[in-house]
């Protein structure tokens, strides 16, 4: 579907610009507009998650290059804090030698004597002021490396932070796309359940042949019913037994006689 608008737009395009001339933009551009909107309707919900979970992929490479930027300007800092440290050292070494030789110079003496070796004060004024210049030096290149230091740290928060926080988003995205596979796969499921259909006419016919069945099963049945009434069946019920009842007493009982009366005083004795 989506080749056959591309090569009608491409066609349409070409034909466009022969017929219309100076208005074919204007015509191109609107049905440019329609054709994106064809475009997206016809993309499926499976595929723009698919493009959504390409486009969180594709954050790692920038993610380990800004990695890769904090991890070298975190070398760089211990780099020089390590030399920072060792030129305060040096710094330190100097300083005591410098006070030092300013404290015998203060003596007032004409002569000093140093591991076995006598200067004169003018050759440990020069040595002094040698000493000095150089600890100048050293001591603006510290204080150079301490400015360099505080911005090279004050970055390299800004980077980690940086870093945190497209690791923080990017996580965020992720938790949001396994939310939409879910919801898609629910979606789906649901979709699959309302799409099956059952024929009510089956249903029906399932159904009519179960009560055929129960009627069947009815008539035998009864017929077994009316096979043992008619050829006789012993009762097995007490009550459908035959009651056996005296014959003289249901008679005496009938004409109103007493055990021990006879016919003849009641009535007359019936001809035989």
């Amino acid at each position: 579907m989506l080749k056959k608008i591309v090569v009608f737009g491409l066609s349409s395009a070409l034909v466009g610009g022969l017929l219309l001339g100076s208005d074919a933009f204007s015509y191109l551009r609107t049905f440019g507009g329609q054709v994106r909107e064809v475009v997206k309707s016809e993309i499926s919900v499976e595929f723009e998650l698919d493009r959504i979970r390409d486009e969180v992929d594709n954050l790692v490479p920038e993610i380990r290059r800004h990695m890769t930027i904090v991890a070298e300007q975190s070398v760089d800092v211990k780099d020089l804090e390590r030399d920072l440290t060792d030129k305060e050292g040096t710094l330190g070494k100097q300083k005591d030698a410098i006070l030092a030789l300013r404290s015998d110079l203060e003596s007032g003496n004409s002569s000093f004597t140093y591991r076995a070796v006598s200067y004169s004060r003018g050759e440990v004024e020069a040595d002094l002021a040698h000493r000095f210049e150089s600890f100048c030096s050293v001591e603006e290149a510290v204080k150079r490396d301490r400015q360099i230091l505080t911005a090279q740290r004050d970055t390299l928060r800004a980077n980690q932070k940086k870093l945190d926080t497209l690791l923080s988003r990017k996580q965020d995205l992720v938790v949001k796309v396994a939310q939409l596979e879910a919801r898609l796969k629910q979606v789906q499921a649901a979709e699959a359940i309302n799409s099956i259909e059952i024929d009510d006419s089956q249903l029906a016919h399932v159904e009519k042949m179960i009560k055929d069945m129960n009627h069947a099963l009815d008539v035998r049945q009864s017929v077994l019913e009316t096979e043992g009434t008619v050829f006789g069946g012993i009762p097995v019920n007490e009550e459908d037994a035959p009651t056996t009842g005296d014959i003289v007493g249901e008679i005496d009982s009938h004409f109103g006689l007493k055990s021990d009366d006879s016919v003849a005083e009641v009535g007359t004795q019936p001809s035989i």
